[in-house]
């Protein structure tokens, strides 16, 4: 007798449903709540705000691994088994962080929103020219067209006279940050072999000293809000911490439900929604150069995503994005 499966439509449903919320839930607080926060903490400098991030994160985060069954033991053996691909992925997940706190606070999300888009095309390359993966033509294409965008979006500052003028920061060097120091990141964590929680905590926890002596030299520099802040200041300084690890939860319940094709699908509404906080709610420019450039890099993604290749999928982004 051959034993069918039992089937239980209703419930995986279910289940389907509440991965999506889940999914949604982290996506939309990634491309809605982490802007909006780091805006209205602006009274703090970047370099405080990523210090921060992690000395109001990295407490939550231990918490949560001390009440998860192996969770401080797992987060040990990662740090003595694989110290330097920790490190390395916390430095670049820092990197990425502080770029994105310092396009928020310097009103420059719109080329933040355009580096999340590049993000998943980037990462692709990285596996073909690092990992030895094979691409179709049709995502070739696709990557040219991205990278064309970026080219005319490049072409609305003038970049020849911020040169010579020694203006470094003004150029769009957050585009290119962003989608590297992320699509590096993704390489290193896959060299870690953890889950998503305990990574984290070990990256955060080799930024830790770094990140301390930091906020100490603002101090000393004068800088530091949060040694002068108010309950009020001080109260949404706090806040960092939640904003950091509550999307990481919605995010790791989603993967756990859906498909990493639907995942990595939905990874596209976190840059449109940080698009849309920069021209509707920031006020950011939104040139005609500039609007013809996300114009090819949404059709980049289109060709992209209509052309199934599973050795370079696009679920690269992992979960801890911004």
């Amino acid at each position: 007798m051959v034993h069918q499966p039992v089937r239980l439509p209703c419930h995986a449903l279910s289940l389907d449903r509440l991965g999506l919320v889940y999914a949604l839930a982290a996506y939309v607080w990634w491309g809605l709540v982490t802007g909006a926060y780091f805006k209205a903490v602006d009274f703090a400098e970047p370099l405080e705000l990523l210090a921060l991030r992690v000395l109001t994160g990295l407490p939550l985060l231990l918490a949560f691994l001390s009440i998860r069954s192996g969770g401080m033991r797992n987060l040990v053996l990662l740090i003595r088994s694989q110290p330097v691909p920790v490190f390395v992925a916390g430095a670049l997940i820092g990197l990425n962080w502080g770029t994105f706190i310092y396009a928020v606070v310097s009103s420059r999300l719109t080329e933040a929103s355009l580096g999340y888009y590049i993000n998943p095309l980037l990462s692709v390359m990285l596996g073909v020219f690092v990992l030895g993966e094979s691409m179709s033509p049709r995502r070739w294409f696709a990557l040219a067209v991205a990278f064309v965008g970026a080219l005319v979006f490049a072409s609305d500052f003038e970049v020849s006279s911020l040169l010579q003028a020694g203006q470094l920061m003004e150029l769009p060097w957050i585009v290119v940050v962003l989608p590297l120091s992320f699509g590096l990141y993704g390489l290193a964590k896959k060299r870690t072999k953890a889950d998503p929680f305990t990574s984290l905590a070990g990256e955060m926890l080799m930024l830790l000293p770094v990140l301390g002596l930091l906020e100490w030299w603002l101090f000393q520099q004068g800088r530091a809000v949060w040694f002068s802040a108010d309950s009020q200041q001080m109260s949404a300084l706090w806040v960092g911490g939640i904003v950091t690890i509550v999307p990481l939860l919605f995010f790791s319940a989603s993967a756990k439900r859906l498909p990493l094709s639907v995942v990595g699908l939905m990874q596209y509404i976190a840059p449109t929604l940080q698009f849309m906080l920069a021209v509707v709610f920031f006020g950011e420019d939104l040139s005609v150069r500039r609007l013809v450039a996300f114009v090819m890099v949404w059709l980049s993604i289109g060709f992209f995503l209509s052309s199934p290749n599973p050795s370079a999928s696009p679920n690269s982004m992992t979960s801890d994005q911004t």
